[in-house]
């Protein structure tokens, strides 16, 4: 019975059908006590719009923490077997799909718990089971010392957070502080007014009044001055927090390893990045309403408890039911949250592509085909926003009505104990007031869940990425580099088949290697391995015979190996920027790129070094960049130097000075060059390799056709 409520707690349906692998996955982690997104199970298993495979799932298994194993079965094995399995199924013969196999119930019917992504939990008979996991593929799960239970992650991230905000103390408790002395400044008027007609106008007390009014004038002003004050400690609390959590998540990004990157739009980071503000809007107004509210709620009862312990007693029993219409609808507003800020990444992602791609958007005069698209994913982003908002109407409608209902037994309440004597007009007037504000911080309090889920929400978005682990950057130092040797190297990317399967070759110093090979063959695969981007599945890389490459520190291997990609990235600064990445200029590395024949290229540009090269190198043609991306390289004097399609921007007479620096280079370093074909790479290439169907072969450089 107990396993039973675990397992509906803890199992989701998916709507999305190519998730029923990973909604499979993520069931089984919360079962197991974890708390993994859907968002890193589609990415560590390599989900995509068509679904992932068991072998996907195999690796994203043990990715996070489980001892997975693929294996084919019978039915007799999966009772025997006793726990959780995940089973590939077939539906209508013809579409994947996966489902969890809790356990075996030999009462009754002899039926087996199934957890069905698209329909929840069944129970199947043995025919029925039969009927649909025809493939006999199954994937069995244990967690092991590296799963991480969701009482750790949620440590972490209290951890995380309180090293966040723990410079903020000061700030933090001086609002609070100030906040109860607005609170108790603003109970003076309700205190005033019963004084006021109870005993003051009542018995014509002239000096009274004026003194009353002073004082009363005086705390006013000294209220409002508490309030700018206030405020001033709120916007710096804000500006300090800001600039910490921009840093500490940036700073997480950058030091990621790159093939993370690979795998996710710009549109998503952008995202993320904003949702830093969603948590500070919570903080601030935790410090602030919240804070008030609490203290409101507090001195308001005091006040009602002096005049009528009656009343306060009354507001006390009815505050549960404005809590309870509130926190009934917390799932909802979760999911909705959660629903905006994807696809608020989606609509972002979709923005950035657009305009990044606006050249081939005019270049076929597809604008209308993108509007409609755009249409289509803000209209769906739109949408979220729209529900997300009826809820917190209907939140705010029941709230408010049952503050009415509240208000109005009060009033009647309070009226009953004036006819009765018990109580004076003035202290009416003074509980009414004193009762309305109670109510009223006591639904801020209870609506203050929205905010607080939705900073939740932010902040798992947020510590998703900076709590992946960085890149390892410790490791041996090499100061030169005479061979590199590739071994049986295999690799795949998550749930694929392989992309490059035993290869086995080697880069000499003093020679030029050229890999040819079409499009999607694996050859900028390659050369990420090569840069310690990727890492292979299996095989190695030994430098200089000696030492395996992934011993070795990522900060000195990419000291000493430096890419030429065929796309070259600029940052929005000046050409001399681009070329240094980095705040000082060494004059000598300068003057040495300079004297290899790029002074030409320089003095061609309007400012020379100082010219700018706008946001994404808008300023400059294909083929200046591309040898922006060659000083740039050079500029850092690597040992290894990787080329991919060196010239392919270049004309015919900076196509030819790239041909002779690289003869005039290859003396001194490692120069290896990848491409589709040819040209005249097979003039400067001492061993021509190509790479096709997953496998390298060397081609004889003697009576080769230009083109291959």
């Amino acid at each position: 019975m107990k396993e039973n409520k675990l397992i509906k707690k803890t199992f989701s349906l998916q709507k999305d059908l190519t998730d029923c692998g990973v909604g499979c996955l993520q069931s089984l982690v919360q079962y197991y006590g974890g708390s993994i997104s859907l968002e890193t199970l589609r990415e560590k298993s390599g989900t995509s719009k068509t679904g992932t495979t068991l072998l996907g799932l195999h690796q994203c298994a043990n990715a996070i923490g489980f001892d997975a194993e693929g294996c084919e079965a019978d039915i007799q094995a999966l009772i025997e077997h006793g726990e959780p399995v995940i089973l590939h199924t077939i539906i209508d013969q013809k579409f994947e799909h996966y489902v969890i196999c809790y356990s075996y119930h030999f009462s009754g019917n002899d039926q087996f718990l199934i957890g069905d992504p698209a329909k929840g939990l069944e129970y199947w008979t043995k025919d029925q089971l039969q009927e649909v996991w025809q493939s006999k593929t199954c994937l069995t799960l244990k967690p092991n010392a590296q799963f991480q239970k969701k009482t750790e992650v949620d440590s972490d991230k209290k951890q995380w957070l309180r090293n966040l905000v723990i410079e903020d103390q000061e700030a933090i408790y001086t609002v609070i502080i100030l906040g109860l002395v607005f609170t108790l400044l603003g109970m003076s008027m309700s205190i005033f007014s019963q004084k006021l007609i109870d005993d003051i106008l009542p018995k014509k007390k002239i000096s009274l009044l004026v003194v009353s009014i002073s004082f009363l004038g005086f705390l006013l002003f000294a209220k409002g001055i508490i309030q700018a004050l206030r405020e001033f400690y709120i916007i710096k609390q804000t500006k300090s927090f800001n600039e910490r959590i921009n840093k500490k998540f940036y700073s997480s990004l950058l030091h990621l390893p790159k093939m993370f990157f690979d795998s996710r739009k710009t549109g998503d980071f952008v995202a993320r990045l904003n949702d830093t503000q969603r948590i500070q809007t919570v903080i601030k107004h935790l410090i602030t309403n919240t804070a008030v509210d609490i203290l409101g709620v507090l001195i308001s009862l005091g006040f009602l408890f002096f005049y009528s312990w009656k009343l306060a007693v009354v507001c006390i029993a009815i505050s549960p039911a404005i809590f309870y219409i509130i926190f009934s609808f917390n799932r909802k507003i979760i999911e909705a949250q959660r629903n905006v800020m994807q696809s608020y990444s989606s609509n972002e992602a979709n923005y950035i592509d657009s305009i990044r791609g606006i050249e081939v958007i005019k270049g076929f005069s597809k604008q209308d085909l993108f509007i409609k698209k755009n249409e289509g994913i803000f209209s769906f982003f739109q949408t979220k926003i729209f529900e997300l908002g009826k809820l917190n109407l209907t939140i705010s409608l029941y709230s408010g009505l049952a503050l009415v209902v509240f208000l109005l037994l009060i009033l009647g309440f309070s009226s009953y104990n004036v006819l009765n004597n018990e109580i004076k007009i003035g202290e009416l007037m003074a509980i009414l007031g004193i009762s309305g504000s109670l109510l009223s911080s006591i639904t801020n309090l209870a609506l203050v869940t929205i905010p607080i889920q939705e900073a939740k929400v932010a902040f798992d978005r947020m510590f998703e990425y900076s709590s992946l682990e960085p890149e390892k950057t410790e490791g041996v130092e090499i100061l030169a580099i005479d061979s590199i040797d590739i071994t049986n190297i295999d690799f795949r990317f998550n749930g694929r088949s392989k992309l490059l399967n035993g290869i086995s070759f080697s880069l000499q110093k003093g020679t030029v290697t050229c890999l040819l090979g079409e499009s999607g063959s694996g050859k900028t695969t390659l050369t990420e391995i090569l840069q310690k981007n990727y890492f292979p599945e299996k095989g190695e890389i030994m430098v200089n015979k000696n030492t395996n490459l992934k011993d070795i520190s990522i900060n000195n291997w990419r000291s000493v190996c430096s890419t030429v990609p065929q796309n070259i990235s600029l940052f929005n600064g000046t050409v001399l920027e681009n070329i240094m990445l980095d705040e000082n200029i060494d004059e000598e590395k300068l003057e040495k790129v300079i004297a290899l024949g790029f002074g030409r290229f320089i003095h061609s540009l309007p400012q020379g070094f100082l010219t700018l090269v706008g946001e994404e190198g808008i300023n400059l043609s294909g083929g200046q960049k591309q040898l922006l991306g060659w000083m740039r390289a050079l500029y850092h004097n690597p040992q290894v130097l990787i080329l991919d399609e060196p010239t392919s921007s270049l004309d015919n007479e900076n196509r030819t000075f790239i041909y002779h620096l690289i003869e005039n280079l290859k003396s001194e370093k490692i120069i290896f060059i990848i491409s589709h074909y040819l040209e005249d790479l097979k003039e400067i290439s001492d061993q021509i390799l190509i790479l096709k169907n997953t496998q390298i072969t060397e081609l004889n450089t003697v009576n080769v056709n230009v083109h291959h």
